[in-house]
């Protein structure tokens, strides 16, 4: 009867326990040198850090790694003992210090056992790391041209609270563009400036006098401001993030079917603090905070035993440190979000045709706006051309009035024979 007993009450806990049916992880890359050091930055010599500018560094590399490994222990539930790739889809920016962050995090995660040891003196196997040219790639990078972005941005640039709420930062960006030998005239220029010096203040270069006013308190805001910026409208956020989303929340509703053959459970996506910023900064969860190092984003779906049902749960891990990451509330449904008001809330994101309304919409009015034009063209020159012939046939015959007369009255100035040879 005790045994009974013991089985019953472990069979109705697994029951009513949460499942993580898949699972998305964005994070931004580990520790790197700085990208573009201002002009009169006295610590601009390449050689004075330990690898290229831009480039991971070795600490960055730990950093993953580390991060690689508490992932594995998250999901060990989740995925196969061993890496396969029906479960597990890898995609990075085509950045050095992203590729490198993903290598580092996969060594974390995978480390080869059984079978998949191929050297015993190497305890890493090669996972594959998918990327597209920053040029062509609209769903991680967030850098392929969109018309219609562009000109919703330009818009939001040029609007009066936009520019109020700058042109506060004006003695800041004069003292700026004074000291660094940069022009310095948004929230993009502060955080560049901000980002280097936080950088050599981490690797204990000795700043430079002028910052002591300044950095970091007095920059650090509005730098971080800069990552909301990129969304700040619903058409930005659609058109910069809505591809990103929509992608994993297809990939959540193809877990939840049973007519798929999908048996992918985790992605994992390499990306910039930029990356970071903008999904926070959409989806209504940005506390304006600089994303820091290896700062990741958790999408999780979960069935719920006792409920039956699927809902989604976010969480945000914003520290190098590993701890266990925040669950963050999601607007207007709260931290674990069932999977259809999940839709329904995010439905600006989620439904974007990135295609269709940055590449052929735009082709279509220009197409449409170029035939109404030359429609109008040829009007205009038929009309013209009609009203030109009417005016030339009444000069015409005023001319040949005019010339026969002329001709009658010359005939009695000249000969006959000088006439007959006209």
């Amino acid at each position: 009867m005790f045994l009974y007993f013991c089985l019953f009450i472990l069979l109705s806990k697994s029951f009513g326990e949460e499942r993580i049916k898949y699972a998305a992880v964005i994070y931004r890359h580990g520790d790197r040198t700085p990208v573009d050091p201002y002009p009169t930055d006295p610590w601009r010599n390449e050689s004075l850090w330990p690898v290229r500018f831009g480039e991971l560094t070795n600490i960055g590399k730990m950093q993953h790694y580390a991060l690689g490994k508490w992932l594995r222990n998250r999901y060990a539930n989740l995925l196969s003992n061993q890496f396969d790739p029906k479960e597990v889809y890898v995609r990075s920016t085509d950045v050095d210090r992203t590729l490198m962050s993903a290598q580092a995090n996969l060594a974390g995660m995978f480390p080869p056992t059984g079978k998949g040891v191929w050297d015993e003196d190497l305890l890493w196997q090669p996972i594959p790391v998918h990327t597209k040219p920053e040029r062509d790639d609209e769903l991680l990078a967030m850098k392929r041209n969109c018309i219609a972005y562009n000109k919703e941005k330009e818009q939001y640039l040029h609007s009066k609270a936009y520019k109020d709420r700058l042109s506060k930062y004006q003695n800041l960006m004069d003292y700026l563009t004074t000291y660094t030998g940069k022009e310095i005239r948004d929230y993009q220029d502060m955080e560049d400036i901000y980002n280097n010096l936080f950088i050599e203040n981490l690797y204990n270069f000795t700043l430079p006098n002028w910052t002591h006013s300044i950095f970091p308190d007095k920059l650090r805001e509005p730098s971080c401001y800069s990552f909301s910026t990129s969304t700040a409208t619903p058409l930005m956020a659609r058109l910069m993030v809505g591809p990103l989303l929509k992608q994993i929340v297809n990939k959540m509703l193809d877990s939840i079917s049973n007519e798929t053959k999908s048996a992918l459970k985790l992605s994992i996506y390499s990306g910039h603090d930029f990356t970071i910023g903008n999904i926070l900064s959409a989806m209504g969860f940005y506390d304006g905070n600089c994303p820091p190092y290896t700062a990741t984003i958790l999408m999780e779906l979960i069935y719920d035993n006792s409920t039956a049902g699927h809902y989604v749960r976010i969480l945000y891990r914003n520290s190098t440190e590993i701890v266990e990451p925040n669950t963050l509330l999601i607007p207007y449904c709260g931290k674990k979000c069932p999977i259809n008001r999940f839709l329904k809330l995010y439905d600006n994101l989620i439904s974007v045709n990135w295609e269709y309304e940055c590449e052929k919409k735009f082709t279509s009015i220009f197409g449409i706006s170029l035939l109404i034009g030359l429609g109008l063209f040829f009007a205009i020159y038929v009309v013209h051309k009609i009203h030109f012939a009417r005016v030339y046939k009444i000069h015409r015959s005023k001319f040949d009035y005019v010339n026969i007369n002329n001709k009658t009255n010359s005939s009695k100035l000249i000969s006959p024979e000088i006439e007959g040879n006209l």
